[in-house]
């Protein structure tokens, strides 16, 4: 896991510690080209306008920020003491300001969209974290990155001075210069162009992985019903634009009754409370799953807590779950088989179609022995019934290392291990790694040698940590690395979000944990939650279901790529997480293909265009070069 200085983690509210001071080495000639210059004069004119009358002015660059970014302001002259230089980064709910002092660097981070914050002053503001770092020598330049770690670093003359974490969005920048009005001090100086570099990208099209099922999550029917015929109509509008067409269900549960009657009465739903959020619950909706499978997706089914009948109790060796419960009942196999099945055999009766997979239970812990034996009585009762095609994914817990430990378990019975045709895990334990993916790879790759050659499901992604329940670009870009890594170290198959739809009222609860949510204030319509959306949707919309991954190669580390074909639709995925822009040089006869390219980023959301020229990729956005016409 990434972690950040002790001076990040020791100054945090402003207190004092005491710390040592950054020696600085002298300033290197920088190279870049001139942005914007600037000019400061602290006994010159005020600045004209209302509210600031004896300020020195301004300076407002112009270049809007990218999801992650990094920037270079270059002096002419050391800053003078007892004067203050302030970069202000902007964003639409936070923002966070860099001060240089002749002596120190500070980062003050805030929020400002909620009267909630108000304390006093003319606008609403909170401090959430201040962090400063005393230095010696003359600062000449000064380099603030946002980075792809959730962290906002300080240069100073090209050596780090200081870090801190940063979870929010900026778009913008600016300078104020802060001296004494009775002094003259000149600070002057200029902004510099980002970077752009160089890499190669090719595509190795004999190399082939996985075949994808494709992409979705599991919709709240409560949360549909809530939607107008209007809203309805635009969901399913939106579940196809972005190709969001596994429709994994939590339908009924605990509320189940014997006869399987009410598998879809919405009164019976099993609540799911959140908060102060209105009700989710587990219930099925035949009608629901007809829309998906009109437009040419698929139903996976997969339980939750079973109701009480459909238990027993449990007095063998201890059995602790994921949240510590010591384990008093379990499932009893034939009678679990039995609701699978009956579910079956009324999706197959009022939509046309079986399930194409069913999952064994979701984030519940059972001995191996009732795993085991809940497969096979399962396998053994779909073939009896009729439903030989529908497959059968292993239990899903809740995070990789124990998924890893249940297909150890899986292994050890060979007719088990047999009945299994996916292996599958949810990824809540991602979030150990927010701040650096790649230390989560390990785990991922324990999962793909269990797996021995079955196909991987991520069944289920998102954030659920309070922490990480910032609606922002930045979070959501964590979440692609995530999705990368699933297709390149797990051979991911299908890639689901946590929900699809999810009936909320506390808005951060529901950018972290559904991809859409009802607008009650325009008619009951569903929109996009957070950035969330069109982050899945940049893998989503062009890796189509039958598309098989092809081998991908990029010369840089932190350009991510992957490519899909079917044989005659291509898709090149290329994700930058570098704090400056890459300029991809791609192999002429996969270039010469490519007809469209879309750009999903903070400012676009899946914009598609003529392929043209050069492929210039921004920090933290996301690019697909496609030979498929977009939907």
């Amino acid at each position: 896991m990434r972690r950040f200085g002790l001076i990040a983690v020791l100054v945090m509210t402003g207190t004092a510690y005491a710390q040592m001071a950054v020696q600085l080495p002298a300033a290197g000639a920088e190279h870049g080209a001139v942005a914007e210059k600037f000019s400061f004069v602290s006994d010159g004119p005020a600045g004209p306008g209302w509210t600031r009358p004896d300020e020195i002015p301004r300076a407002y660059f112009h270049d809007s920020l990218t999801g992650l970014f990094k920037r270079t302001i270059v002096l002419n002259a050391k800053v003078p003491s007892r004067t203050k230089l302030s970069w202000i980064f902007t964003g639409p709910h936070a923002g966070f300001t860099v001060e240089l002092t002749s002596s120190k660097v500070r980062v003050v981070e805030r929020y400002y969209d909620s009267m909630g914050l108000y304390e006093s002053g003319n606008y609403p503001n909170k401090i959430i974290r201040d962090v400063e770092q005393p230095y010696t020598g003359e600062a000449r330049t000064l380099t603030v990155v946002a980075d792809s770690h959730l962290a906002v670093r300080v240069l100073v003359n090209g050596v780090k001075v200081l870090e801190t974490e940063l979870l929010f969005d900026v778009t913008r920048h600016q300078l104020m210069y802060s001296a004494p009005r009775t002094e003259h001090d000149v600070v002057e100086g200029a902004l510099l162009k980002p970077e752009i570099k160089d890499t190669r990208v090719s595509v190795k099209p004999t190399e082939v992985h996985q075949t994808m099922l494709g992409f979705g999550g599991s919709p709240s029917i409560p949360a549909y019903m809530e939607l107008s015929e209007a809203g309805k109509k635009q969901y399913w509008e939106m579940l196809k634009h972005y190709n969001l067409l596994l429709d994994r269900e939590y339908p009924m549960g605990t509320e189940l009754k014997p006869d399987l009657s009410n598998m879809e009465n919405l009164a019976d739903a099993t609540p799911h409370y959140y908060g102060d959020n209105f009700p989710n619950g587990e219930v099925s909706s035949f009608d629901y799953s007809k829309h998906v499978l009109d437009l040419g997706g698929d139903v996976i089914y997969e339980m939750w807590a079973l109701p009480a009948w459909a238990t027993e109790a449990y007095d063998g060796p201890k059995v602790v779950d994921v949240w510590g419960k010591v384990v008093k009942k379990v499932a009893k196999p034939e009678e679990y088989a039995r609701i699978v099945v009956g579910y079956c055999q009324q999706a197959k009766a009022k939509t046309g179609a079986a399930p194409l997979i069913v999952g064994i239970e979701n984030e519940v812990e059972q001995p191996p022995a009732v795993f085991d034996a809940m497969v096979l009585a399962l396998r053994r009762a779909l073939d009896n019934a009729g439903f030989a095609s529908t497959k059968i994914h292993m239990a899903d817990a809740s995070y990789m290392f124990y998924g890893v430990e249940r297909v150890k378990e899986l292994h050890k019975d060979p007719a088990v291990w047999k009945a299994i045709d996916y292996t599958a895990v949810h990824e809540y334990d991602f979030q150990e790694f927010m701040a650096d993916p790649d230390l989560y790879v390990e785990r991922m790759r324990a999962m793909h040698a269990a797996s021995a050659g079955k196909d991987f499901l991520a069944t289920e992604i998102c954030f659920n940590d309070p922490k990480y329940q910032e609606p922002s670009y930045r979070i959501a870009f964590q979440a692609a690395q995530l999705y990368y890594k699933n297709l390149t170290e797990l051979d991911a198959a299908a890639l689901m979000y946590c929900w699809l739809l999810l009936d909320i009222e506390e808005p951060t609860f529901g950018g972290s944990r559904s991809l859409m949510v009802p607008d009650r204030t325009n008619g009951g319509m569903p929109v996009a939650s957070s950035f969330e959306l069109r982050v899945l949707g940049s893998f989503s919309r062009h890796v189509l279901k039958g598309m098989k991954r092809l081998g991908a190669e990029s010369s840089d580390k932190d350009l991510l790529v992957t490519a899909f074909g079917d044989g005659k639709n291509e898709t090149l995925l290329m994700v930058n997480r570098a704090a400056e822009a890459r300029r991809v040089l791609i192999d002429a006869g996969l270039s010469g293909r490519m007809v469209e390219v879309e750009r999903t980023g903070l400012t676009e959301a899946n914009v598609v265009s003529a392929m043209k020229g050069e492929v210039i990729v921004e920090p933290g956005e996301i690019v697909v070069l496609s030979a498929v016409k977009a939907q």
